[in-house]
């Protein structure tokens, strides 16, 4: 092979990795924008009069109690930080999101993806699926046993 087809080979490898390169920025921008729709979704349908009606739904069906530790859960106070940033309470409850949001932002407003957690669960949890999907298992597995009883 001379030079010049060598040159030629190696000038074709560069453009096949540049365009993977601009497909692989492309698909990155696209999962940005998605995971920023399902946090506009969510921020938007928060504190609305469906939002607290299912919120206060979910406690009673839970017994205001965490999906995760079982501790009763209260509302307390929230405090405000200079920065603008805020603290609950350890066992104010919280909307969670069973499968993150950040990572599955089509289930955003789905309420079968939503759960009530005590705030440290909720924080202890983030983004990390393994928890996320044990949590869901318990829940299902509590849904299967109370429609079980039902039929009895």
């Amino acid at each position: 092979m001379s030079s010049f087809d060598e040159m030629m080979r190696s000038s074709i490898d560069l453009s096949e990795i540049d365009q993977k390169f601009t497909q692989a920025k492309q698909l990155q921008n696209a999962l940005r924008q998605q995971r920023k729709d399902g946090r506009l979704l969510y921020e938007q349908w928060r504190n609305t009069a469906d939002w607290k009606q299912w919120r206060a739904k979910q406690l009673e069906r839970q017994n205001w109690r965490c999906n995760c530790c079982n501790q009763l859960m209260e509302l307390g106070q929230t405090v405000y930080l200079a920065n603008g940033d805020f603290l609950l309470q350890p066992n104010h409850p919280t909307v969670d999101h069973v499968l993150p949001k950040s990572l599955f932002p089509k289930l955003a407003l789905d309420k079968q993806n939503l759960i009530m957690l005590c705030w440290t669960c909720n924080a202890k949890k983030g983004n990390r699926v393994a928890i996320a999907s044990r949590m869901r298992h318990e829940q299902l597995k509590q849904s299967f046993e109370g429609w079980n009883k039902s039929r009895n």
